[in-house]
């Protein structure tokens, strides 16, 4: 009997993982599922070498757990060497919509983000 609840999780990564790949990330790929040290549900890129650039960590749940995925999304950062991790969470609207997914992560990477996308200044550059 195959298990629900990874059946919804699997579905939801296939799903992130197109949106991913149609909005400009075509080597997006999902990781190896079961492994011991859990490095996030999807590599999105790679820097140079084997270490992913960007990690994500889906989730398909009715009710978030927010703190817990936090920690699970910073250690699986430090696992996989990502430079970049974020979470995913879908939330399903009723009367037939669409859902929306949202994108989730620590305020500090967020910046660094913004800062590499050429908004802001860096920390030093403020001294």
């Amino acid at each position: 009997m195959t298990n629900r609840n990874k059946a919804r999780g699997d579905a939801e990564e296939r799903a992130v993982l197109a949106i991913l790949r149609n909005n400009g990330f075509p080597h997006a790929e999902r990781t190896r599922p079961g492994r011991l040290e859990d490095q996030g549900d999807i590599f999105v890129t790679r820097t140079t070498g084997l270490a992913p650039g960007v990690i994500a960590q889906t989730k398909n749940v009715r009710t978030p757990v927010w703190s817990e995925w936090m920690e699970q999304l910073a250690q699986q950062k430090a696992r996989s060497g990502a430079l970049i991790a974020f979470l995913t969470h879908k939330i399903v609207r009723r009367g037939g919509r669409s859902p929306i997914r949202l994108a989730i992560m620590p305020l500090d990477d967020f910046c660094t983000l913004l800062r590499a996308a050429g908004h802001g200044d860096t920390p030093e550059e403020m001294s």
